[in-house]
C-alpha cells in the first residue's frame, strides 16, 4: 500500500534541468522530497540505451545520518527537546 502511494507521488514528474560545463545539474525539489534525497545522499548512475537512470543508493549513510546514529543512546538526563538539540548539534 505504501509503495503504491509513493509511486503515485512520483508518477508524471517530468522536469528539465541544464547540465553545467562541469557536468553538474540540479535535481528538482519535488523529486528530492519524494525520494528523500538530502545533501550527502549517494546516487548511482547508469545508462540503458540513450536513457540515463539514476537510483538512490540504499544502505549508505550520509553525514547527517552518521551524526545522528553516533549520538544514539547517549542521552542521559532530563533535557528538553531544545536542550537535546543544542547538545547534539555540531
Amino acid at each position: 500500500m505504501f509503495f503504491h502511494r509513493f509511486r503515485e507521488r512520483l508518477e508524471g514528474i517530468m522536469k528539465k534541468t541544464v547540465v553545467t560545463h562541469k557536468g553538474k545539474t540540479t535535481i528538482p525539489i519535488k523529486i528530492r522530497r519524494a525520494l528523500g534525497i538530502v545533501p550527502g545522499t549517494v546516487l548511482e548512475w547508469s545508462t540503458q540505451g540513450n536513457v540515463i537512470v539514476v537510483r538512490k543508493k540504499t544502505g549508505v549513510l550520509n553525514e547527517v545520518q552518521k551524526h545522528i546514529r553516533s549520538r544514539a543512546g547517549t542521552w542521559k538526563g532530563k533535557l528538553s527537546g531544545i536542550g537535546l538539540l543544542r547538545r547534539t548539534r555540531p
